[in-house]
């Protein structure tokens, strides 16, 4: 469902940007860079959670997920639930007819709109590449300067 390009390197963002925030101790990844401003792992908590929550629940109908920061000990604790949650998201979406991408869901809030599983689909994908600006931003905070571009098409 989603072309092949897109659906590369959105595979791929899980270890990215792990990777990238690998250099950095974990008091510096759990720390607000500013007031009022989420820390890195709490945005990286956050894709996770938006993940499954509109894929798994609102697509899929699982459950609803109920993530903290507080759950995660370190990078690898993360890495280690958003992978195969990646993989299975990936999997799903590769697997959509045009008729199932079509159908549409309501939204759990207002049954009176919906949006199809496509549609939801690129919310994901773009309400990640959001976060991952946050992310580098605040990489950049933290003294970073080899930060690479992390476009959709590179």
């Amino acid at each position: 469902m989603l072309p092949p390009r897109i659906a590369d390197t959105f595979a791929r963002v899980p270890d990215e940007l792990v990777a990238l925030c690998r250099p950095h101790r974990w008091e510096q990844l759990t720390a607000p860079p500013g007031e009022g401003m989420r820390p890195i792992c709490d945005i990286l908590v956050h894709l996770i959670g938006a993940e499954a929550y509109w894929i798994g629940h609102v697509v899929r109908g699982g459950s609803r997920p109920h993530l903290s920061p507080e759950d995660f000990a370190d990078l690898d604790a993360i890495l280690s639930r958003w992978k195969p949650q990646r993989e299975a998201t990936l999997a799903f979406l590769a697997g959509l007819t045009p008729e199932a991408a079509a159908a549409r869901r309501p939204f759990p809030w207002d049954a009176s709109q919906s949006a199809s599983v496509a549609e939801i689909a690129w919310h994901v994908v773009t309400h990640e590449q959001y976060h991952r600006g946050q992310i580098v931003t605040r990489l950049a905070l933290l003294g970073r300067r080899d930060l690479p571009d992390h476009d959709l098409i590179r």
